[in-house]
């Protein structure tokens, strides 16, 4: 039993708050809690204006807890009626009250959460509130009193939907069908100050007023009530609502395809608020973002990793420090600082002082050796470096940097005056950062390199505030969220799409060290993340985990990323949240997001501001639905990268022409959506066939002794310049027994004829990028084993 289920205030003169204080249970439902809440109700209903509100910021009320069931002496069917007609007191209690009531409702309002808040007279909602009733689709029946109040408020169709289909309806739908009073930014400040307001005004007027409209709507409460008991504990009897509440309760049952169809196609309001918007756009520099974050919310957090959180008012201390290091050290406006760590809180300090100073952060790629580090940090010609110790050998390896240059992460406490803690001691703090411009250089992001030399692209201040608000507007990401990243912060999905998004909304960024599948949902569990990102590999990988009864039990709300696998439908079934995609790059930004319904294949639609032309070699448009090189315009300054850092040749190849060349292979068809075809130069050609690799591999992902596969061109055996063959590496998942006959074999009869290989080698390992990308430039094009794809069933060694 909580201690306090029920919290009561007095924030002024004639106004009492109520909160239902279980926030670690979202405010569920118990025994306990109705108890105390219709017993406050009564207490207070001569009270000017009651505020009801939910305890914390994620959930108003889930509905009844599942873990606590609501008969809990005998578990008979009166106990459970007792239960009923005590849940709808609430409604009673709100509607013959005098005293006006005003909900403030953030976060979830779900079954008997929802009708608690929809009972009172005014509903505020903030802009990340989802209204749900479950009941119909667990075989159940409402048992609140909303049956009462919804059809007056939405007509009887909406009415009937709402129940009957069970769908999240968010707060900007809940606005436009009459659900709701108003939205605010902060629906608890908004109820206050509206209950402020109606506090003032005379007391007698307004309870006629509410007591007048009540009669006129609900003349039948009681006979409308008792019906709803009784409907609900017929329900109740049946076998069937008993096996559904039960999968329920144990987060077992997967979607229903119409469940799985109404979230695809926005079921819950993703859109984000106008007003917060408005309020984003205005922000043009990394330092502003975070001086308005710490003035307006310095205590709420910012960070968590490694099972800690950390206030923006934490993160602010740690950076002046550091910052006052590195001013010690000579950092200043237009200087370089090299960053080669592993994520970390102090890594994101690098971040915030270096451009606190003025200066360019440049993150590097903890995976990089030899020559190709060496050119990365020459091309960056940084003042100093900060590196993790296992790193160091790496980069004094270079020679670029002499060691006074060079601070070491070490672990636990030293006085080597070089070693990270260092900077942060000497004693002169940076606490205000120089003014800079929107285009100020923020940081050097480098390409993955995968299909040649990592090259530094340089990134303004404004492209990271533009990109992050592209993404917070494309899918409605609010303050309230936990943004989940397992990717490395030398990658904009961690920077530009994780980090900025927390700092401009006050919502958390939640790193991981590095992407692991077997800890995927551990960690998203751990950190309690709403949204998380996926590229690459990563949701193969973890959807080839096994399936467990526990795939539900998270408070993921949403994922995006690339690309959307071909089982994406069942993922969101096992997993119970949808999938969006986009289009993205270093160099591009955040031009195409999907908007609305995902379409099979495309990566959605053009955003605002952008243009794009699909091309031909020339640069000349191509018609719908044919593919060419995806070019790139926009309006907005520092929506796309400023070019690669002194590299006069790469820069003139990128803008040719005015427009931004993508290097990727794309089409649009007559409604605009956008097809992601591949890289120019991850494309085989082949018999006049376009064949793209990925869809190569994603097929052969489908094998069950496949863990990962990679293809890409080989020269053909007619010769070379004639056209391409395409080989493919596989990896085998531990234990599989398969050789690559058996895989060609099975390929021949389960892919389209131009994708099946001309050569498979089976290969120990498969290497990714640190963001999960297959590193094709370590496997070889000689060796495996070559097929005869003239005639199924027979081959030849080469």
């Amino acid at each position: 039993m909580d201690a306090n289920p029920i919290l009561v205030s007095h924030p002024a003169a004639g106004i009492v708050r109520i909160t239902l204080n279980r926030p670690k249970a979202l405010n569920a439902i118990s025994v306990d809690l109705l108890d105390k809440l219709t017993a406050s109700l009564r207490e207070h209903r001569s009270a000017r204006v009651i505020i009801l509100e939910g305890a914390g910021d994620r959930s108003f009320c889930a509905g009844e807890d599942l873990k606590q069931t609501l008969a809990p002496k005998t578990g008979a069917a009166e106990e459970l009626r007792e239960a009923f007609q005590k849940l709808q007191d609430v409604t009673r209690l709100t509607s013959s009250a005098s005293a006006i009531v005003v909900a403030a409702v953030q976060g979830y309002a779900i079954g008997g959460g929802a009708e608690i808040a929809l009972a009172a007279d005014f509903v505020v909602a903030g802009p990340n509130a989802q209204f749900k009733f479950p009941e119909a689709t667990i075989g159940h029946a409402v048992t609140g009193g909303i049956s009462l109040r919804l059809v007056p408020m939405v007509g009887l169709l909406k009415a009937k939907q709402l129940l009957m289909l069970g769908n999240f309806t968010g707060a900007e739908e809940a606005l436009r069908i009459g659900l709701i009073t108003e939205i605010a930014e902060d629906p608890k400040q908004r109820a206050l100050e509206l209950a402020l307001e109606l506090a003032t005004r005379p007391g007698v007027a307004a309870m006629n007023s509410k007591t007048s409209l009540e009669r006129a709507v609900f003349p039948n409460m009681e006979t409308v009530l008792q019906d709803e008991v009784n409907v609900a504990s017929y329900c109740f009897a049946q076998s069937a609502a008993a096996d559904a509440f039960s999968n329920f309760a144990s987060r077992k049952a997967p979607l229903s395809k119409t469940t799985h169809e109404a979230i695809k196609s926005g079921g819950f309001s993703r859109n984000a608020n106008e007003k917060t918007l408005s309020k984003l756009r205005a922000v043009k520099d990394i330092n502003t973002a975070f001086k308005n974050a710490l003035d307006t919310m310095p205590d709420r957090t910012f960070l968590r990793f490694g099972g800690h959180d950390y206030s923006f008012k934490n993160v602010d201390a740690s950076v002046s420090a550091l910052a006052g290091g590195l001013r010690e050290r000579g950092v200043g406006p237009k200087d370089r600082v090299l960053v080669m760590m592993r994520n970390s809180v102090e890594m994101v300090h690098t971040w915030i002082a270096s451009n606190r100073l003025g200066a360019t952060w440049v993150p590097v790629n903890v995976e990089l050796k030899s020559v190709t580090l060496q050119h990365v940090v020459q091309a960056a010609d940084p003042k100093l470096a900060i590196v993790d110790a296992e790193f160091l050998q790496d980069i004094q390896s270079t020679n670029v940097l002499g060691q006074e240059d060079i601070y070491v992460v070490v672990q636990g406490g030293t006085d080597d005056p070089h070693a990270l803690t260092a900077l942060y001691d000497f004693d002169k703090t940076v606490s205000e950062a120089v003014v800079v411009a929107p285009s100020t250089t923020s940081a050097f992001l480098y390409t993955s390199g995968t299909t040649g030399r990592s090259k530094p692209c340089v990134l303004s201040h404004s492209y990271f505030i533009y990109q992050a608000t592209l993404l917070i507007e494309s899918f409605g990401i609010h303050g309230e969220d936990v943004l989940y990243c397992p990717f490395p912060l030398f990658h904009a999905d961690a920077t530009a799409l994780t980090v900025i998004p927390a700092i401009l909304l006050g919502a958390v960024a939640a790193l991981s060290t590095r992407f692991s599948a077997s800890r995927f949902w551990d960690e998203i569990k751990a950190t309690r993340a709403t949204v998380y990102d996926f590229m690459g590999a990563t949701l193969a990988l973890t959807y080839k985990q096994p399936a467990s009864p526990k795939d539900l039990d998270h408070s993921v709300r949403l994922a995006w990323g690339v690309p959307i696998p071909s089982f994406a439908e069942d993922y969101e079934r096992r997993f119970g949240h949808p999938l969006y995609t986009l289009y993205g790059s270093v160099e591009a930004s955040l031009p195409i997001t999907q908007k609305g319904a995902r379409v099979p294949g495309s990566c959605g639609t053009i955003n605002k501001g952008f243009q794009i032309r699909i091309a031909d070699e020339n640069d000349e448009p191509v018609p719908n639905g044919a593919a060419g090189q995806l070019l790139l315009r926009s309006d907005y300054p520092g929506a796309f990268f400023d070019g690669y850092f002194n590299n006069h040749t790469a820069n003139e190849a990128a803008f040719k022409n005015l427009w931004l060349h993508s290097g990727d292979l794309a089409s649009v068809d007559d409604d605009g959506n956008v097809y992601f075809v591949g890289r120019l130069k991850d494309v085989i050609r082949r018999r006049g066939e376009n064949i793209n690799a990925a869809d190569v591999e994603e097929e052969f992902l489908r094998h069950p002794a496949v863990k990962t596969a990679a293809a890409f061109a080989i020269p053909s055996s007619l010769g070379s310049g004639t056209e391409d063959d395409v080989k493919v590496a596989i990896q085998l998942c531990e234990g599989a027994e398969v050789d690559e006959a058996a895989l060609w074999a099975w390929s021949t009869e389960n892919m389209a004829r131009f994708q099946v290989p001309s050569v498979i080698e089976i290969v120990q390992e498969i290497k990714k990028t640190s963001t999960g990308k297959l590193d094709k430039s370590t496997l070889s094009p000689e060796g495996g084993q070559r097929f005869d794809r003239s005639v199924v069933g027979h081959f030849s060694t080469g």
